[in-house]
This record gives structure tokens, C-alpha cells and sequence, in this order.
């Protein structure tokens, strides 16, 4: 019997770059997180759903992760290390309790502190919306966990309760390198309230099964909660496929009777009305602020912009190249679909 030998890579493939993607994905497969089967504390208050498919043991069947998410990690080790060098304390602290695990960023004794690199966007929200209630449940329960002794950390004695009276988020732009801090006292009723998201998730799964728990997120394209969801799939459906359902979506798929659609009606109808009222209340009290900045109370405030620019006159460019002969450039593209709701007229008898 011959052996067969495998072939031999050629010279251009030995030389090709290997894939860094590719390198990312099986790097977060090993990873503990993608195999978790507990609730997380970074996942406390977001969508209950998610949670309970945790608590139910299902399989995610979305596990990309994108190189941008992959540079966030490393950066959130480096700036950890960095803390840790300066100031002491203990980073990357594992905790884990009888519903709920999680790693602590930081506990410098005697505050906790979470930190959180995000993008631009991200950062700015922050700074106009403030902290998420969901960021806050997440150190609350790291502080119960530490108070409490419930860590799973060779760097702490076993069952030992530790003193923590602090929270702290920290919040570091990627592409600026800025950081914001937001700090609170421990706060029993933010932690009781964190806990009973918890409880409330953990009972209805034992009691009526995982898809009894509603979803909190709008669904993909709509919501980056759902987007990066390791359940998408599982939750939303498969993608659409266009050659047989069409020009729908995901969420289309929730409008089955006449009774849904005409929810679903209503319900941008209303959400159209409250848009426009907000809308409307901001440019008031936009106008009262014109001329003045400045700290108020723990808000601050700030214009920009106004200057002179230069910009292409559209119009004026087109007649100038009709003037020379020369054909205008233009591209074909899909014009934004819209949607018109509007009141139906009853006529009086």
C-alpha cells in the first residue's frame, strides 16, 4: 500500500499573512464567557431573555466576534495593568455566587470599579445620558459578592467577607483616550433591586420554561443590544431570506394577525407623537439657553460650532460642467423607504 503525502504548500502560501480574524474567533471560543452557561453580572439588566437562555443551558448560535471588540479586550487588560501597577489593589477579581458570576475590573479597598472602553459614540452617550442602570447593577453586585464572600480568587481567602463601601465606572474613549468617572456608595436597595432582576429570571425559567421571558431588545438592525447577541438566532430567527419571504424583516415576523398589525400601527403612531412632543421641548429649552454655558447642577452645558465653512454649491457645479460639455457624474442607488401612517376620516351622521 502507497502512502499518500500531503502536498506542499507552495511559496506563495507560506508566505501569505496569516488571518488575523481567524485568529480572533478561535481565541474567543476558548474563552470562558463564550462557554458560560451562568448569568454574567455584566448581563444584569439588559434583556431578560438572553439571561434565561443562560439559565436554560441553550447553545448560542451567534458566536462572531469582531476585531474591534477583540482590540477593546486588550486594551481593557492593559489599562487594568496599568491601574494595578500604579495604585495597587487587585484586578480581574473572579466572583461567583449561587445564581451569578462575574469578574470585578478592580477592587482598590475599599471601592469597586468597573471599566468600560468604548467608542466615541459610546463615550458621548455617556456623557449626555449618563450611566445605564444595567452598568450600575453590574458593580452592585460585584460589591454583594466581595461583601458577602462569595469570590472564587486564590487571592482571597475563601468565604472571607471584604469591606466595600464604593462603586466606581470608568469609562475610557478608543479613539480618544479620554476617560470619564462616575462614583456612588454601595447602595442595598440598587443591589436588592439587581438581585430581584435576577430572581425574578431564575423563577420564571424553572416555572414556565425560558420563552416565557420577554425579550428587552427591539431586535437587529434596530438594536446593537440584539446585534451582538450570542442568541440572535435563537430569539429573532434565521436572517431573511429575500427570494422567499421578500423585502421584510426579522421583526416583520412578529406581525401575524390583524390584531398585531394593528398594534404594531399604534404603536409607531404613538411613539411619532411622543417623538414630536420631545422634539419640540428641546428646541424650547435650547432657545432659553442660547448665550449662556456652564455648570448646572450636575449637568453641564456647552455650544459649538457657527463658524463660517465652505461648501460644494451642488447646483452650480452641475450648470458649470452642462456649460462645458461634460457629462454630469451620477451613481444609481436604493432611495430610503418610508412610512406614512395616517388617520382614517369618520365621517359624522
Amino acid at each position: 500500500m502507497t502512502a499518500v503525502l500531503p502536498a506542499r504548500p507552495s511559496a506563495a502560501e507560506r508566505r501569505a499573512a496569516p488571518s488575523l480574524a481567524a485568529a480572533v474567533r478561535d481565541l474567543d471560543r476558548r474563552r470562558s464567557r463564550s462557554r458560560q452557561r451562568m448569568i454574567g453580572a455584566s448581563e444584569l439588566g439588559e434583556c431578560r431573555l438572553r439571561a434565561a437562555y443562560r439559565v436554560a443551558r441553550r447553545r448560542p448560535t451567534n458566536t462572531r466576534t469582531g476585531l474591534q471588540a477583540f482590540l477593546g479586550t486588550e486594551l481593557h487588560r492593559g489599562v487594568l495593568r496599568a491601574l494595578r501597577r500604579q495604585y495597587g489593589g487587585l484586578t480581574e477579581v473572579a466572583l461567583r455566587g449561587e445564581q451569578v458570576k462575574g469578574r470585578c475590573d478592580w477592587w482598590h479597598a475599599p471601592v469597586v470599579e468597573d471599566l468600560k472602553t468604548t467608542s466615541r459614540f459610546g463615550f458621548e452617550r455617556v456623557l449626555t445620558r449618563g450611566v445605564p442602570v444595567r452598568h450600575w447593577f453590574q458593580v452592585a453586585v460585584y460589591a454583594w459578592l466581595l461583601r458577602t464572600g462569595q469570590t472564587a480568587d486564590r487571592r482571597l481567602p475563601a468565604g472571607s467577607a471584604q469591606d466595600v463601601d464604593g462603586l466606581r465606572i470608568r469609562y475610557l474613549s478608543r479613539d480618544s483616550g479620554e476617560d470619564v468617572v462616575f462614583e456612588a456608595g454601595h447602595d442595598p436597595a440598587l443591589t436588592a433591586e439587581a438581585l430581584m432582576w435576577l430572581t425574578d429570571v431564575y423563577a420564571t425559567v424553572e416555572e414556565e420554561g425560558d420563552e416565557a421571558v420577554p425579550r428587552d431588545g427591539f431586535g437587529p438592525g434596530v438594536d446593537t443590544m440584539c446585534d451582538w447577541c450570542p442568541f440572535l438566532d435563537l430569539c429573532w430567527g434565521l436572517p431573511v431570506d429575500p427570494e422567499t419571504e421578500g423585502d421584510v424583516s426579522r421583526q416583520s415576523r412578529l406581525t401575524v394577525t390583524d390584531e398585531d398589525y394593528v398594534a404594531a400601527v399604534r404603536d409607531y403612531d404613538a411613539a411619532r407623537a411622543a417623538e414630536n412632543e420631545a422634539r419640540r421641548s428641546k428646541e424650547y429649552a435650547r432657545e432659553r439657553l442660547r448665550g449662556r454655558s456652564g455648570p448646572a447642577g450636575e449637568l453641564h452645558c456647552e455650544w459649538s460650532g457657527g463658524g463660517l465653512r465652505t461648501q460644494v454649491d451642488k447646483d452650480a457645479a452641475v450648470e458649470r460642467l452642462a456649460e462645458l460639455g461634460e457629462v454630469v457624474p451620477t451613481r444609481t442607488g436604493r432611495s430610503p423607504q418610508t412610512i406614512r401612517v395616517t388617520r382614517n376620516g369618520v365621517r359624522p351622521d
